[in-house]
Parts: C-alpha cells; sequence; structure tokens
C-alpha cells in the first residue's frame, strides 16, 4: 500500500516534465511478420520514437486500441497486432498458448532497436511470456493478466453450445460475465463500443484459448529470473478474484515491478479514461 502511494506522488511529480499530446498521424498500413510456425501476425503502426508493441486480449482485435494510438504516437512508433486468429492474423495450425508467445516475441523481433511492450487480459500473459524469447524487449506493462485462472472448460463448452446455436452475442456476454467477471454496466459501455461487432463475430476463436489457458501454470520462480522494468496495472473495481491473484503474484516475483491501481476502474480502463491510462504508461516507459 505504502509503494503503491508513494509510485502516485511520483507521477505527479513527473507529469509536469513530459509534455503529451494527440498525433493526428494516419495509420501507417497493414504490414505482416512470419511467426515462427509460419503464421501471419497483422501489425500497424503510427507515430516517431522508440518502438512500442500492444498486445490485445482475449476478445477483440488490434482495432479496440486504435483510440489509443494516437495518445502515444508523439513519444513512440507505436504498433498494435492482432493475436493469431484474430483480425487479419491468420489463425494458425495445432494451436496452443506458446505459439502466441512466439508470436509476440517474432513481432517485437522485426522491429528495429528495443521495443516496450504492453499487453492487456490474455495479451499480458502472451507478453511476459515473450520476454523470455527474446531480449529485444526492454520494459514490459501488463495489465490484469490471467496468469493463475481456474479451469474454465465448462463454460467454454457452454459457449461453443450457445456459437452452434448462432447466438453468438450470448457466448461472448458468458464470457465475459463468468469469465472475466465484467459487471452488467461495464458489458453494457463495451455494447456501445464500434469493437462490439467484431467481438460478436470473432467469439469462436476464444474456445481454444479458454481451453489451452486452464493448462497453463504461473511459476513464480521463473518470474523472479525476469529482470525487466515492469509496469502493473489493474482497477480497484476489477471483479475477478484470479486477475487480482496474478496481480499479487506478480507483484511478489518480479524484481523490478511497480503497481498503479486505476481508482473505479475495471477490467478495461483505457476504454473509460485514455488519457489517464495512456499519459501513465508513457511515464512509465520514458523513465530512464
Amino acid at each position: 500500500m505504502i509503494m503503491r502511494f508513494t509510485f502516485i506522488l511520483s507521477l505527479i511529480v513527473v507529469s509536469a516534465t513530459v509534455s503529451f499530446t494527440q498525433t493526428s498521424e494516419p495509420l501507417s498500413g497493414v504490414s505482416f511478420v512470419r511467426s515462427k510456425d509460419g503464421t501471419r501476425i497483422a501489425v500497424e503502426c503510427m507515430g516517431k520514437g522508440p518502438g512500442f508493441l500492444i498486445v490485445h486480449g482475449g476478445t477483440g482485435d488490434r482495432s479496440r486500441w486504435q483510440p489509443l494510438l494516437p495518445l502515444f504516437a508523439s513519444h513512440f512508433t507505436v504498433c498494435a497486432m492482432d493475436r493469431r486468429g484474430h483480425g487479419q492474423s491468420e489463425a494458425g495450425s495445432n494451436y496452443s498458448l506458446s505459439r502466441e508467445f512466439e508470436d509476440v516475441a517474432a513481432v517485437v523481433e522485426s522491429r528495429p532497436g528495443p521495443v516496450f511492450v504492453l499487453g492487456h487480459s490474455l495479451g499480458g500473459v502472451c507478453a511476459v511470456e515473450a520476454a523470455f524469447l527474446t531480449n529485444k524487449i526492454s520494459k514490459l506493462v501488463l495489465y490484469e493478466p490471467p496468469l493463475q485462472d481456474l479451469d474454465h472448460t465448462a463454460v467454454a463448452n457452454r459457449m461453443e453450445k450457445l456459437i452452434r446455436s448462432g447466438d453468438r452475442e450470448q457466448a461472448l456476454e458468458t464470457f465475459l460475465r463468468e469469465i472475466v467477471k465484467i459487471s452488467p454496466a461495464e458489458i453494457a459501455a463495451m455494447k456501445r463500443q464500434s469493437s462490439w461487432p467484431g467481438r460478436v463475430s470473432g467469439i469462436d476463436i476464444q474456445i481454444r484459448e479458454i481451453r489451452a489457458l486452464s493448462k497453463y501454470r504461473f511459476a513464480a520462480n521463473r518470474m523472479r529470473t525476469l529482470g525487466l522494468p515492469t509496469l502493473l496495472l489493474t482497477g480497484s473495481q476489477t471483479g475477478s478474484p484470479q486477475l487480482k491473484q496474478a496481480i499479487t503474484s506478480l507483484m511478489d516475483a518480479l524484481p523490478r515491478r511497480t503497481l498503479v491501481v486505476f481508482e473505479g476502474q475495471e477490467h478495461n480502463a483505457m476504454d473509460k479514461i485514455p488519457q489517464h491510462f495512456a499519459e501513465t504508461v508513457t511515464k512509465f516507459l520514458l523513465e530512464p
């Protein structure tokens, strides 16, 4: 608690030294990176400066981060990738979470120079694991990665039945409500976003990810060997005990970690407070 309060005060002090403007520069267009197994991964970039890669969460694709990209582009060459099976990235074959880790590492390796990486939710699992595969990641930002999730196979089975019956939106809501533990108000806000139809249409791919994540095992001793400066983000109103436990476990294990709690927020603070979210991340990444 003392550490968190101290960091928040330091952010207030640093804010006077970091100029923060929104750029109107257009996106560069989609490029593709071949992952280790040959799967094509879509990446879209904008801005100038140090490399910065954003990895989206379980549902949707890179488009859910497009409103934030102009907020980062005045300081970074910021890129958002589509995880395999999402957006314009190929689904690949013989799916496993390790393939996803390789995808992030491949995109990082394709960029010039060191790269900052931000991972949200499942994208956070991919980001932290990619840091064990490449030495080009210089800092990590992890927003509630489900590193110690429950076995949600039964929920995935119900979702699969809903999808087969044509009720894709209900399958998505089931995932958000029962696995991510997002509140009804937060789900209603997500429905108003332009990315919602894409989340609904792509819910099928979530089934394999849920089943794969149920087999993932968090190893604290291994995480202790990761010496990268890491910013851990969480919402004070996040409803999932497992997401909260993951942040606690990372705080205990990572040697160079900092925690920021977004007061009054849940799992999607970047949607509700985009400016504050971007400022918080930018200040951490630009600190020496």
